[in-house]
């Protein structure tokens, strides 16, 4: 069972972007990409899995940490240091348009705060709708625990629809059905031993940020 998406490692990895392409391919894109931008950045050295997550704190808004690590054979995981678990809208997606790879944006967010929570699963890659690329979207979301569920695009072939009807909105996509999709999708999200090391690309910014340590950050996101 993997320590991220709302597992151990909480609230670091609640969301974690997915690419269909090697880590370093991803990486050297993401400095580019940055570069490009007149971002400045520094590289980290590779370091193990999980360790390597320490290197993402302290969370930050707006985020300046973006974590790459191989995720199977295949696939990387994109992570990066915004507060509440990482900001899901990030890098990976322009990226992966950038290098016509599928992206896979996997969140977990177990209950927090004044009755917050949230699982949901958005897929895009070649073939989709544009301008997003859009393939599939599952959103089983608690705000104020107000549940509201959104799908949108064709299901998959290994999709439990009959999930979907349940009359509790928490009850229609939760951690283990994501977790079992993204496999079904060929990411190996579950298996910690099939994470490798990773590279943090640091933004090295002028700006104010705020921030909180991973204590700082577990106490105040208490359910």
């Amino acid at each position: 069972m993997t320590i991220l998406l709302g597992g151990a490692a909480s609230p670091i990895g609640w969301s974690v972007q997915f690419v269909d392409v090697p880590a370093d391919g991803l990486v050297d894109e993401l400095v580019r990409w940055r570069t490009g931008l007149g971002h400045r950045t520094v590289v980290s050295s590779p370091r193990a899995y999980p360790d390597v997550l320490e290197d993402l704190a302290p969370f930050e808004s707006p985020w300046t940490r973006e974590l790459v690590l191989p995720c199977g054979d295949r696939w990387s995981a994109y992570l990066n240091n915004g507060t509440e678990g990482g900001d899901p809208t990030a890098s990976a997606h322009a990226l992966a348009a950038r290098l016509d790879a599928r992206c896979v944006v996997a969140v977990h967010a177990p209950r927090h705060g004044p009755g917050h929570q949230s699982t949901q699963l958005w897929v895009h890659g070649p073939g989709g709708q544009v301008p997003s690329r859009h393939v599939r979207t599952l959103t089983a979301d608690a705000a104020d625990d107000r549940w509201s569920w959104y799908a949108l695009g064709d299901p998959f072939d290994f999709e439990d629809t009959d999930r979907y009807t349940a009359r509790r909105v928490r009850d229609r996509f939760d951690r283990p059905l994501l977790l079992r999709y993204l496999a079904a999708l060929g990411i190996p999200a579950d298996d910690d031993a099939r994470y490798g090391p990773g590279v943090v690309v640091q933004q090295l910014v002028d700006h104010p940020v705020r921030s909180e340590t991973l204590e700082e950050a577990r106490r105040s996101l208490a359910p």
